[in-house]
């Protein structure tokens, strides 16, 4: 039964999002477990100067674009490959009273014209993308010139104890095999430095935390 069921799950995330009934257990879980990192990250976008007009990548329920809108008068877009998904952010923004355009597309192809935001955020989607060099290039190509980029995501030599704490916060067992796998599929430090290294970017500041990487982007010329 454990078989089929992680080979259902590797079958509909190898697509490039998460649809349907795992989706919905992804919205109870991110509402649960990581509201407050989301509070965490939206407080460090609307420090940046003039956030106006942000992009989302991958937001999936939409929760961290719903907690940058609560603080200012921001065009928010976010952007995710899952039409499930998608159709969630859509409603979690309706019901929070939240300004937020959710569009779908694919981050390695982003449906936006060259210098149109002022800020870019990331969080959780990094270890999803199956191209990511083409899709840093494209966050540079859509990013205004020197503005800037957050990209956060679990880090792959995050300590165990750190991550056993998170997973007895989750009630699902889908979610815990979930976070696991994300873990495999993450990158180190230096993983992402060389990374980096091939894109339009050529470098970035990559900072470490307990259980994952603080990736801060700018776009020079």
């Amino acid at each position: 039964m454990k078989r089929s069921l992680f080979k259902t799950i590797k079958q509909l995330t190898s697509k490039g999002g998460i649809e349907g009934y795992f989706a919905e257990k992804y919205d109870k879980f991110a509402k649960a477990v990581l509201i407050d990192l989301y509070k965490e990250i939206a407080g460090l976008v609307i420090k940046h100067p003039k956030p106006g007009k942000i992009l989302e990548i991958g937001p999936g329920p939409g929760y961290l674009s719903i907690e940058i809108a609560k603080l200012g008068d921001f065009q928010i877009t976010g952007l995710d490959i899952s039409e499930t998904m998608i159709e969630i952010a859509r409603r979690n923004a309706q019901e929070a009273g939240a300004d937020v355009v959710f569009k779908l597309g694919d981050a390695s192809n982003i449906p936006f014209k060259d210098n149109t935001f002022d800020f870019i955020v990331s969080s959780g989607s990094l270890h999803h993308w199956k191209e990511p060099v083409k899709v840093f290039n494209e966050v540079y190509r859509v990013l205004k010139s020197d503005r800037e980029a957050l990209i956060g995501d679990l880090r792959k030599n995050a300590a165990k104890e750190e991550m056993d704490k998170i997973a007895r916060k989750i009630d699902s067992f889908i979610m815990r095999w979930g976070l696991r796998h994300s873990i495999k599929e993450a990158y180190t430090k230096d993983e992402i430095i060389e990374l980096l290294s091939e894109t339009e970017f050529k470098k970035g500041e990559v900072k470490e935390n307990p259980i994952g990487l603080e990736i801060w982007l700018k776009k020079s010329i």
